[in-house]
């Protein structure tokens, strides 16, 4: 007979770990479509003789608030305090469970890692341009 115990101790593992690949996969594709998308769009304005919008000519992070960030330093700066955040969190998580010793490791491992992106964010030039700044450099 066909044992569903043994499915089970193999079964979720795959199916969240290729859930995950599958939902990273699928997100590459439309960020690949949307940048496709934009690059066409940007083209076919070029080409009627229109001025495309400065926001269509950054090549850099734009932020929430319209701001540009043509290098890596802000990004660096975001993720860092991110993993400072969930390496600390998980700690105290750890702590209050009662759990210590090499699971511990996990949270000064991220904690760790985003230290490693403040310090990279340091050495990046910062330079932030406003999209409206943009157009009048050009």
């Amino acid at each position: 007979m066909f044992n569903f115990g043994d499915i089970a101790g193999w079964i979720v593992p795959v199916a969240a770990i290729s859930g995950w690949a599958l939902i990273t996969l699928f997100r590459l594709y439309l960020v690949g479509r949307t940048r496709d998308q934009v690059h066409r769009e940007r083209m076919a304005m070029i080409e009627r003789g229109l001025q495309p919008p400065p926001e269509m000519a950054t090549t850099g992070y734009v932020d929430w608030k319209g701001n540009v960030y043509r290098d890596p330093a802000a990004r660096n700066r975001r993720t860092g305090i991110i993993l400072i955040g969930v390496g600390v969190g998980l700690a105290v998580m750890l702590g209050t469970i009662g759990t210590g010793g090499r699971t511990m490791g996990a949270s000064a491992f991220l904690i760790v890692l985003g230290l490693a992106f403040l310090i990279v964010s340091m050495f990046d030039r910062r330079t932030t341009v406003r999209a409206e700044d943009e157009v009048k450099r050009t």
